[in-house]
């Protein structure tokens, strides 16, 4: 690896419980974990579907090689938009995962909150709420690769980003159109973003994500120690190009990050490209851009 670099695993293959570890291990030297408390943020946009949530399988795999690392303390944390976090833990087998570790169980939706900056839909300042633990961890992103009904694809940082805005409501306040949900994802951004991801491709959903699509077996895993490197090859690897999703190239830009910052070990994205089927209105999420420079208008709405 050319020194310097950005390393973003990817795995081919259908068995999550060894693909997520190989990914883990290939970026290994890369990950650095702070005296900060450490949570993992699973997927859990619905907790009655469970295409549309994060395997445990995968939490699992991740707690492991954390442990190995020296994290002796977790927190498992979620906010769903449908449903109760107690009701994920419980409907998609994350209880038994306290035997194995030490692990603390958070709703993400009632946790105290500091407030965030977004865009409304004329695109002025708004005021989110967002997890004041999120804020203050070592946060691991761990969720399934899936398209979305408004920026394209959800990957590690959506998963963040929509997870921390404490309940329904104000996970609402971030549709407020094309452009504006990716101007708000980029500037939720620069205050809190995974610190490590791993996105669970093994089965994916398309179509009609992230919470109606349908699956598809994809059988790739990705995982990165930056917070949007993951997804840069992520969307890549679904079919996707970069300047299809929005907040992902403003989040690039504003972190000044490039392709060339990035080496891909493991397999190569064209060896195990899958293309997914996008949600049927597709056309309306490419409306992202805003006229002319993007930056005056970002950098008008709050820090």
């Amino acid at each position: 690896m050319a020194e310097g670099k950005i390393k973003v695993s990817l795995v081919s293959g259908q068995d999550r419980t060894s693909t997520v570890p190989e990914a883990l291990n290939l970026i290994s030297d890369q990950v650095q974990i702070p005296d900060k408390p450490v949570l993992i943020k699973p997927n859990f946009v619905s907790v009655n579907n469970q295409l549309c949530a994060t395997p445990v399988d995968a939490v699992r795999s991740t707690l492991s090689f954390l442990k190995g690392k020296g994290v002796e303390k977790f927190t498992v944390a979620v906010g769903p938009a449908i449903g109760t976090a107690d009701e994920g833990f419980d409907n998609y087998g994350y209880r038994p995962l306290a035997d194995e570790f030490n692990v603390t169980w958070l709703d993400l939706n009632s946790d105290d909150t500091v407030k965030v900056p977004a865009f409304d839909d004329k695109l002025n300042v708004q005021y989110l709420n967002m997890s004041r633990t999120m804020a203050e961890s070592y946060v691991v992103s761990v969720t399934r690769t899936k398209t979305h009904n408004d920026v394209v694809v959800t990957l590690g940082l959506k998963n963040v980003l929509v997870g921390t805005l404490a309940g329904p409501d104000e996970k609402k306040k971030i549709h407020q159109g094309s452009k504006a949900i990716n101007l708000t994802l980029a500037k939720m951004a620069q205050h809190v973003a995974p610190d490590l991801t791993v996105l669970d491709g093994t089965e994916g959903m398309q179509g009609n994500g992230p919470v109606s699509g349908d699956p598809i077996d994809s059988q790739i895993t990705l995982a990165s120690a930056h917070s949007i490197a993951a997804d840069v090859i992520g969307l890549q690897a679904m079919g996707y190009r970069l300047d299809q999703v929005g907040y992902l190239r403003y989040a690039m830009e504003l972190r000044r990050l490039t392709l060339d910052d990035i080496e891909v070990v493991g397999e190569t994205i064209e060896d195990v490209k899958t293309d997914f089927r996008p949600h049927d209105n597709i056309a309306s999420q490419l409306t992202w851009p805003v006229d002319g420079d993007w930056r005056p208008v970002f950098d008008a709405v709050g820090e």
